[in-house]
């Protein structure tokens, strides 16, 4: 005899409430494990000076979520020179740092515990800087002139170097000793015939006010030191494994995404920074392309170093930057915790 209708709905809808609640416990499962692999970590990335165009990729990668996809909740702070950022990332201070890779160096071979982790800038933008009109065209053309020098300016101190490459006589050179701020004024009102500085950011800065000659950079005259890149300490390696390799990561996204969209990533760090020139900003993004890679590094994925480019890095740093001493180049840089692809 075929049971009554109500008797089969009753039956049937316990078993969907009880299919109901098998599959919900399950999502409440999975999402708990999901919410376990995807923890938030706090971190921190201190610049190696104030926003600068070069910086956007990292302002880019934060508005569009890439850290924190990664479980990595990032503040970005400004800098105040690459010696700071060194100090306060080797002490803890900060958990990753953007500076200066021969600063960097010099800094491990007085025993700071850092290493480079993935290069930004590595063909460098030093270059003597003129206006227009100064005939200053080519290297040899700085003797008799004028030059302002800051004394402990990296690009500065790099200047003897470029003078021997390219067989500049320094001795008549008529060297002035100017500050770093003072560094466009005096060039500007034409008391200096030329200074030393980058191209994107001071040459840059320049031309906005004056017309300036082709700058001549160091690196198109056989004279490279990797420039800027992001640094970690060895207790940050050690310890926080799946933090460097996110940071780096979504850093290396970033980068990647400037370069396609120079405008849309100073766009981001306007939001964050808005007091900054957006023009000069994205000069310095728009340039980043020219400067991520040396020739070495030319097929290589973005952030990977050149074990060649560190030894001529560290051969300057020892013939003209004071490095005293023999720092292992494997000591000072790794490519281990960058993407794979």
């Amino acid at each position: 005899m075929a049971q009554p209708p109500y008797v089969w709905i009753s039956v049937t809808g316990k078993a969907l409430i009880r299919r109901a609640s098998v599959a919900l416990t399950a999502l409440i499962s999975v999402a708990q494990a999901s919410s376990a692999q995807t923890a938030i970590e706090k971190a921190s990335l201190r610049l190696d000076w104030l926003p600068s165009g070069y910086h956007a990729p990292y302002f880019l990668a934060l508005e569009r979520g890439y850290y924190r996809a990664r479980g990595v909740d990032l503040q970005i702070s400004d800098g105040r020179g690459s010696t700071s950022t060194i100090q306060t990332t080797a002490g803890g201070g900060d958990t990753f740092g953007l500076a200066n890779l021969s600063a960097m160096a010099l800094a491990v071979s007085r025993g700071v515990p850092l290493v480079a982790i993935g290069g930004l800038i590595q063909k460098d933008p030093n270059s003597v800087i003129s206006l227009a009109g100064s005939g200053i065209k080519n290297p040899k053309d700085v003797e008799g002139r004028r030059g302002g020098f800051v004394p402990d300016g990296a690009g500065e101190r790099l200047f003897p170097a470029f003078a021997k490459i390219t067989g500049i006589d320094v001795d008549k050179i008529i060297k002035l000793q100017i500050t770093s701020s003072a560094r466009y004024s005096i060039l500007l009102q034409s008391n200096a015939d030329f200074v030393v500085g980058w191209t994107f950011t001071d040459a840059y800065k320049i031309s906005k006010q004056k017309p300036i000659s082709q700058p001549l950079l160091f690196s198109d005259f056989g004279l490279n030191m990797l420039a800027n890149g992001m640094i970690a300490s060895k207790e940050t390696l050690a310890n926080r494994d799946k933090v460097v390799r996110a940071f780096l990561a979504a850093s290396v996204q970033g980068i990647e995404e400037t370069i396609k969209d120079p405008g849309a990533a100073v766009d981001a760090m306007l939001k964050a920074r808005p007091d900054s020139d957006r023009d000069v900003l994205l000069e310095g993004a728009k340039s980043l392309s020219h400067f991520l890679r040396t020739a070495r590094g030319a097929n290589k994925p973005v952030g990977w170093m050149s074990a060649e480019d560190w030894d001529d890095t560290l051969k300057i740093l020892t013939g003209y930057l004071g490095m005293s001493g023999s720092v292992p180049p494997q000591s000072l840089y790794t490519n281990d915790y960058l993407p794979k692809s």
